[in-house]
């Protein structure tokens, strides 16, 4: 169970500790609540787009001079070209085709320009990309207080135009909305200022030349219309103000799954930790009290394992004591043997021993001058094993135990010399790690054995020759001492120019 004295949950000041379900929910409703919010706001509050047409001066001028920039930021622009426009041509054999609006455009452009109006040709039956732009089948309109009016269906009553001049018009325009323009309607009917204060939907002119060629009118075709642009500057603005929101939101649910993480981690290093502290959602909290109720029966079952190993052990060593004592009376021969015998249970007793307090004895960790350490326990094996202190980087410090690490050297540095005909000890430094490399001139070792190597009793001499081999809990007790510094050792085999040259013991440890 966890420990009852551990902080109890706690809760956030702003949001509580709902299941993850309920927390993504949330935010995913807020960021659709956030963003409609946005584009409502923008499409109530943006200003209505001015017409995309352009007026009869803004046409007139771009006719003269190639181009003008229009009051929607756009630029009208003309083009001259040798050949009849296309719809020019058909205006051209089909004279009656020609819409009333296209004759009173026609009409008045000519004027602008001061050119006959013979030499003017206009297309007011132009299509945007939206489907919009030009007259359809209905009359264009002039001013009147009874809105838009239709052309009459065939055979229905006519429209008659009122005598004396227009009731909509003023001196200085149109006032009203757009009424009836009929066959008989005349442009100069119309003042002047309609020119420029009235923008007409986009149409092609042309303008014939003296020398027969044309300059055509082209519309501008524009990339995006302005209510795309209103929607696209909704979007952006919703991707910006959802950002943090989706930022806040996403550390908050991840915070406390890293926290178990590191803290799974540590139980994995340490079985000693303090529980982790059940914070987050209602599923990592679960979680946390799993990890802490599997640490406590670990640390049990390892204590366990342990406690019995070394009750064996050490119960073992009072009968050894006793048939020292008496084969003193035995042949010579029989004693010698004796002896040898007891000798090899005494070493298998104390392996026992050493393996079942490894983990006690890194528990107190230090600084250390790891390069100083690994020159001094080089030299105290140069004595009695074939081993060399190579290259040993300097300054090198390390928080472990002085013992373990001797420990693990030394073990590696025997191994290394029995079986590998004598070894080389580096030190380097990588990043922020210390590795130790006990580098041996052996035969190396079966590829399927480089991880089977560090169970306990396990031996690739399988013959169980006291003279050829140990016990099989060297290496288990390195590197069960290399992780409770949080460390690591492994095993390599080493390959120059392709062929086996030997073996690497490959201890690691954090540098400081």
């Amino acid at each position: 169970m966890s420990d009852p004295k551990a902080e109890p949950p706690k809760t956030s000041r702003f949001f509580p500790d709902l299941p993850i379900f309920w927390q993504v929910l949330g935010m995913a409703l807020a960021v659709l609540v956030l963003s409609l919010a946005i584009n409502t706001l923008i499409v109530l509050k943006a200003p209505s787009p001015p017409p995309q047409g352009y007026t009869l001066t803004e046409a007139a001028q771009a006719l003269k001079t190639g181009q003008v920039k229009l009051r929607t930021g756009r630029t009208l622009r003309m083009e001259t070209v040798a050949e009849t426009p296309d719809f020019v041509a058909r205006q051209l054999a089909d004279p009656d085709r020609s819409h009333p609006f296209e004759t009173f455009l026609r009409e008045r452009l000519a004027k602008v320009l001061g050119v006959p109006e013979a030499n003017i040709y206009v297309d007011g039956r132009l299509k945007s990309r939206n489907g919009f732009g030009g007259p359809g089948p209905q009359r264009w309109m002039a001013p009147g207080p009874e809105g838009p009016q239709h052309r009459a269906p065939e055979g229905g009553p006519k429209f008659a135009r009122p005598d004396g001049p227009p009731r909509n018009m003023g001196s200085d325009g149109p006032r009203d909305n757009l009424r009836m323009i009929g066959p008989d309607f005349r442009a100069s009917e119309l003042p002047e200022s309609l020119n420029t204060q009235v923008t007409f939907p986009a149409f092609r002119a042309a303008w014939k030349q003296t020398d027969d060629t044309w300059r055509v009118l082209i519309p501008p075709r524009p990339l995006i219309e302005p209510w795309q642009k209103n929607l696209l500057i909704g979007f952006l603005l919703t991707a910006l103000a959802v950002t943090p929101l989706a930022f806040f939101m996403s550390r908050r649910l991840t915070r406390p799954i890293r926290a178990l993480a590191e803290g799974a981690r540590t139980l994995g290093f340490d079985a000693d930790a303090a529980p982790l502290k059940a914070r987050g959602p209602k599923e990592v909290r679960a979680a946390t009290e799993v990890l802490n109720d599997m640490q406590v029966r670990l640390k049990k079952q390892v204590e366990s394992r342990t406690a019995l190993i070394a009750a064996i052990a050490h119960d073992l060593k009072t009968p050894l004591a006793r048939l020292r004592l008496r084969i003193e009376t035995l042949q010579e021969p029989a004693r010698d043997k004796i002896n040898q015998d007891i000798a090899h249970m005494d070493s298998l007793i104390n392996s026992a021993l050493g393996f079942a307090s490894a983990e006690k004895m890194a528990q107190t960790l230090t600084r250390l001058d790891l390069s100083s350490l690994i020159e001094i326990v080089c030299e105290d094996n140069a004595d009695i094993h074939d081993v060399t202190c190579g290259d040993i980087a300097e300054n090198i410090t390390v928080l472990g135990n002085d013992m373990a690490i001797r420990r693990i050297v030394t073990n590696l540095i025997e191994n290394a010399c029995r079986y590998g005909d004598g070894c080389e000890v580096i030190l380097r430094a990588r990043e922020n790690i210390a590795e130790v490399v006990i580098r041996d001139h052996g035969p190396g070792m079966p590829t399927e054995a480089l991880e089977a190597v560090f169970e306990p009793f396990y031996r690739l001499e399988t013959s169980r020759n006291r003279d050829t081999g140990g016990a099989g809990l060297g290496l288990s007790v390195a590197q069960s001492l290399s992780l409770s510094m949080h460390g690591s050792l492994r095993l390599e085999n080493r390959y120059e120019g392709g062929i086996l040259s030997g073996l690497d013991a490959i201890f690691t440890l954090p540098r400081l």
